[in-house]
């Protein structure tokens, strides 16, 4: 199932003082992330009481020189949403030094607008925010570029946790 599987298996003592043997399966209503196999004298519910808890849905934004992944994090379940691959020149020396530098700061800003443009289009629903807060990380400054551009939707940005550098 999609969600996972959920077995409760065993004998239980009945109020008569009888000995029954007790099958329970079950596909959670949410994803449950959690392997457990144990033989105790108690069914374990913590797994299914987490589900419970926490509704609170965090976006993450992870760029650097390579691509971007769009992912959320609601409590122990991780979805990654979207991600892509990006070309971006290096620096070049030598006469082109400034075409090329010219050339590499439009494709970064592309890609930055890309990334926003994504953004609106993964963590706004019906023109509100669909998460709790948002997470960029990544190396280099591009956490930094799109946080502080004016590309990115204002109530995005509103609901930035964290930058976070994310180093090799």
């Amino acid at each position: 199932p999609n969600n996972g599987l959920v077995v409760y298996c065993g004998t239980i003592v009945t109020e008569e003082g009888k000995e029954k043997k007790v099958n329970i399966d079950f596909e959670p209503f949410k994803a449950i992330n959690t392997s457990l196999y144990l033989c105790d004298n108690k069914f374990h519910t913590e797994a299914l009481s987490e589900l419970l808890e926490s509704d609170n849905k965090f976006g993450f934004i992870v760029m650097d020189g390579n691509g971007a992944l769009f992912g959320t994090l609601s409590g122990n379940t991780r979805e990654v949403i979207h991600k892509f691959a990006v070309e971006l020149p290096k620096k070049h020396g030598g006469q082109s030094a400034l075409r090329f530098a010219r050339l590499r700061e439009e494709k970064r800003h592309n890609y930055v607008r890309k990334v926003a443009e994504l953004a609106a289009q993964f963590f706004l629903t019906n023109d509100k925010v669909n998460v709790t807060g948002l997470i960029l990380a990544g190396s280099a400054d591009f956490k930094t570029e799109l946080s502080q551009s004016d590309m990115f939707d204002n109530r995005l940005q509103t609901k930035v946790i964290k930058l976070v550098d994310v180093s090799y």
